[in-house]
């Protein structure tokens, strides 16, 4: 295996970390599937983005996790388990590797103490305001009475690259038309991924100009072909 592994000791709530990787995960596109007799969470469908995976668990305040990626040859069809180092796939392996590491940094994030509650009692996690966050997509936990506001996953670094991707898209539409669908792909899967982020607009942005780099690429090949012809 090639898996980029990390455990650490927390010693918090289990319903603040389990927060906090429901949180993770919805706003990254992971879903919970059965891959070869494994229950692990996927994101990324390989046409574009590497797909990625993910595994997780909190036993006796201990916090396990294991992420790797895997070339997708064909829609069902992937090759070895990547390690998160090397070129090959370079720029989603590193963001992956930063996002591990953000979310582990969300876990160590310090816990008010309020109206009475006594650390590592049950509470109600929600997103703190104002932290970049758009409210969380699994809403209030269960678990607990106490309310207690913490940091939620903020995916503005991927409305960033959505728009620089876009706009490269752009230029190469005209140079090399598949370059110019390619990286306008790139502006779409990352500008979704950036929507409930604080930069919601630049996310808005990418997308937007991905789809006029791909339109664009299309056009220009579709010229190229019939000036060809002529």
């Amino acid at each position: 295996m090639a898996r980029y592994i990390r455990e650490v000791e927390l010693n918090r709530p289990e319903d603040f970390v389990q927060y906090i990787m429901t949180d993770f995960l919805s706003r990254h596109g992971f879903r919970l599937v059965d891959f070869q007799g494994e229950q692990v969470y996927r994101a990324g469908g390989g046409l574009v983005e590497m797909p990625k995976f993910l595994s997780w668990g909190y036993w006796n305040g201990i916090f396990h996790v294991e992420a790797w990626t895997r070339n997708c040859w064909l829609p069902g069809v992937y090759g070895a388990e990547n390690s998160m180092t090397g070129f090959m796939g370079c720029v989603p392996k590193s963001a992956y590797k930063k996002d591990i590491e953000e979310l582990i940094g969300l876990l160590y994030q310090p816990l008010p103490v309020n109206q009475g509650m006594q650390p590592g009692a049950g509470m109600n996690a929600q997103v703190q305001p104002g932290a970049g966050m758009a409210g969380s997509p699994a809403g209030p936990w269960p678990y607990g009475q106490q309310p207690v506001l913490v940091r939620g996953t903020d995916t503005s670094r991927y409305a960033t690259m959505a728009f620089v991707f876009a706009l490269a898209g752009i230029v190469m539409a005209v140079i090399v038309p598949v370059g110019g669908v390619l990286l306008g792909a790139f502006g779409i899967t990352y500008g979704v991924k950036g929507k409930l982020s604080s930069r919601k607009g630049l996310s808005t942005g990418g997308i937007v100009i991905g789809i006029i780099a791909i339109v664009m690429a299309v056009v220009v090949w579709i010229l190229r072909f019939f000036l060809f012809l002529l």
